[in-house]
C-alpha cells in the first residue's frame, strides 16, 4: 500500500516487522495470544489486498499533510479542500511522529468522500511516518496508527502511497495545522436535550465538527471525518430542522440565509444585547420568532478542543438564549 510501482522488490510489506512486534509482546506478557492471533489476521489480510493490488495505477489524489503542536492540517490538492482539527491536551502531548501518523489517517478519514476507490498519494514531512506507514513500527501505538491507516485503505479501496518532502514544499499544510479556532465551543448535553425536546429532532448541526456535534448529520468549516456537508452557508437548509450553534460574528449571516432558504431551525447564543446582531434580529427577524428558551449556569456552554475560547469557560457567566425561528411560510 506504500506504493503502487509494479516491482515487487520496491514494495515493503510490514508482515517481518509485525511479526517481530507480535513476538515481543508475548514475551512483554502485555497482551494474550488470542489478541495476537487477531492482529495477525488482520496484518496477514492487508498482505492479501496489498498484492492483490500491485498493478499500474495513475495517482488521481494528491493530499499534504503536516501536524504542528496546536493541530493537525491536510490539503487535498486536486480539489483544494481542506481538513483541520486541534489537538486535544492528550494528543498534543504525544510524540510528533504519533501526531504526523494521525494527520495521515485523520486526512484520509476526512477526505473519504472523495478518495474512496482511487489511487491515492500523501506527502508528509516526517519520514519516520513515511516509513511506519510502510513497513509498521515497533511501538505500539505508533503501529496501532499504521494498522488502523491499513484498513481504512483496504474498506473503501484506496491505494495508498506516503512520500516524504521537505517542510520547505508543505507550507500549505503547515499553515492550515497551525490554526487556531476560537470559536471552538459547543452547548452541553444537558441544555441539547431541552431544546431538542421542545423543537426536536433535529435533522442536522449545522456549525459542527466530528467531536461536538450534537446530531448524526453535521456541517462543518473544514473537512471533517463523516461531516455532511461543508461550510453550513453554502447547504441548503429548506428542509431541514437545523440546530444553529454558530460563531458569534456570523448570526447575521445565518439569520440571512434562513431567511432566503425559507427553513427553521433553533438558534443558540449569548445574551448580549449590546452586540451588533441584537437589533437585527430583534427587529428585522421577529416575525419569525416562535419560541424562546433562556438559561444561566455554567453548565449551559463547554469548552472544545481549543481550552482558550472565551464562551464555554469560566470566565463567561452571561445568559445564554436559544430561539426557534420559523420561515418556511414566507
Amino acid at each position: 500500500m506504500a506504493s503502487s510501482r509494479l516491482s515487487s522488490n520496491r514494495v515493503q510489506l510490514p508482515t517481518s516487522n509485525c511479526g517481530n512486534h507480535a513476538h515481543r509482546l508475548i514475551q512483554a506478557r502485555r497482551v494474550n495470544c488470542s489478541a495476537i492471533n487477531v492482529r495477525l489476521k488482520r496484518l496477514l489480510r492487508w498482505q492479501a489486498c496489498h498484492i492483490s493490488l500491485l498493478t499500474c495505477w495513475r495517482v488521481n489524489k494528491i493530499v499534504c499533510g503536516d501536524a504542528s503542536a496546536v493541530g493537525s492540517g491536510a490539503i487535498l490538492c486536486n480539489d483544494i479542500h481542506t481538513a483541520h482539527k486541534n489537538w486535544t491536551e492528550v494528543e498534543a502531548k504525544r510524540s510528533s511522529t504519533w501526531r504526523e501518523l494521525d494527520t495521515i489517517l485523520f486526512a484520509i478519514s476526512s477526505f473519504l468522500p472523495i478518495v474512496s476507490n482511487s489511487q491515492l498519494k500523501i506527502f508528509t514531512d516526517s519520514q519516520s511516518a513515511a516509513r511506519i506507514v510502510e513497513v509498521g513500527s515497533m511501538k505500539v501505538d505508533l503501529h496501532s496508527l499504521a494498522i488502523d491507516i491499513f484498513n481504512i485503505c483496504i474498506n473503501n479501496n484506496v491505494r495508498l502511497e506516503v512520500e516524504w518532502i521537505p517542510r520547505t514544499m508543505n507550507d500549505k499544510a503547515d499553515f492550515v495545522s497551525r490554526l487556531i479556532d476560537l470559536d471552538d465551543w459547543m452547548i452541553s448535553d444537558k441544555f441539547f436535550s431541552i431544546i431538542n425536546d421542545t423543537w426536536g429532532p433535529f435533522s442536522v448541526d449545522c456549525f459542527a465538527s466530528y467531536y461536538n456535534a450534537k446530531v448524526s448529520r453535521f456541517f462543518s468549516r473544514f473537512w471533517n471525518p463523516n461531516t455532511a456537508g461543508v461550510d453550513a452557508l453554502a447547504q441548503d437548509w429548506s428542509k431541514e430542522n437545523c440546530l444553529l450553534v454558530p460563531p458569534v460574528l456570523l448570526i447575521p449571516s445565518v439569520l440571512r440565509h434562513l431567511y432566503l432558504c425559507k427553513g427553521r431551525g433553533a438558534l443558540v447564543f449569548p445574551w448580549w444585547p449590546s452586540s451588533p446582531f441584537w437589533p437585527l434580529l430583534w427587529s428585522c427577524y421577529r416575525t419569525w420568532i416562535t419560541g424562546m428558551i433562556t438559561l444561566e449556569g455554567s453548565d449551559i456552554l463547554e469548552l472544545g478542543n481549543n481550552k482558550n475560547s472565551y464562551l464555554g469557560s469560566d470566565t463567561f457567566t452571561s445568559p445564554v438564549c436559544a430561539i426557534y425561528i420559523d420561515c418556511t411560510e414566507i
